[in-house]
């Protein structure tokens, strides 16, 4: 109770912060752990009392792969932590800083959207001593409007926009979920399912989970999109395996 008590306390003080910084500090304070800790060659996020490691890792989680590896054969515990955007408050400023706006993003993330972040860790997700802990989280999102559309400076936009992001804002959590074994990914496969089934069958069992149902459409399918990286990763940990054709379409069961 004391950790949840200070846990929400960090979470209003840290609401400057972005959310790298802000899950950064909670889990400090929650493992008393030391933050930027030089580990032999790598700079990590945090090393607990027990020389355990946390690395938050707020997107490209595959871009951890190697460092994971090594901290891994050195004998360390390594936990990645990741948000998962459950729900997004946007705000809109003026360039005075005056708000605008403020408005529910339509977008809803589930556990379902992690899985393009994992294809290039597949070797070290279920490896001992590995923990993935999403946290589905509320933030808020930023932005600055602008004069006219506007490129960032990645060039990552398609098509321009009137407003550049300034912050985003841990608000709360909501939960969180650990994965460590091929069980506990499993889990994520919807029980209904025939055996063996299809990748089309997976889509639509995954539109039919509790937690997805709740979402709005787009969000749903969204969700329901992910089946094929599912079976690609699947797979490649060894926890499904190809079981013959129906029809024009390949069949998988557990490995």
């Amino acid at each position: 109770m004391e950790i949840q008590a200070k846990r929400k306390s960090m979470i209003n003080t840290y609401n400057e912060s972005n959310l790298h910084a802000a899950l950064k500090k909670l889990y400090a304070l929650e493992y008393n752990g030391k933050t930027e800790a030089p580990v032999d060659s790598w700079i990590c996020d945090i090393e607990t009392e027990d020389r355990s490691i946390i690395e938050i890792q707020t997107k490209n989680i595959s871009k951890l792969n190697r460092k994971v590896q090594d901290l891994l054969h050195q004998g360390r515990k390594v936990t990645v932590v990741h948000p998962v955007i459950q729900k997004k408050i946007i705000e809109t400023y003026a360039e005075d800083g005056t708000l605008i706006s403020r408005r529910k993003s339509p977008r809803e993330e589930s556990i379902y959207s992690i899985f393009r972040e994992l294809t290039g860790m597949y070797s070290v997700l279920t490896a001992p001593g590995f923990t993935l802990e999403v946290v589905f989280s509320e933030i808020i999102e930023q932005r600055r409007k602008v004069a006219k559309p506007t490129q960032l400076p990645n060039k990552s936009r398609r098509f321009l926009k009137n407003w550049i992001p300034e912050e985003k804002k841990l608000n709360a959590i909501l939960k969180k979920k650990r994965l460590r074994t091929k069980e506990d990914y499993q889990e994520l496969i919807p029980p209904n399912l025939p055996s063996p089934f299809t990748i089309p069958e997976l889509r639509n069992a995954i539109r039919t989970v509790p937690e997805i149902t709740q979402l709005n459409k787009a969000s749903q399918e969204y969700a329901a999109s992910q089946a094929p990286l599912i079976i690609w990763l699947y797979t490649h940990m060894d926890i499904l395996k190809e079981a013959g054709k129906k029809g024009r379409s390949r069949l998988f069961t557990p490995g």
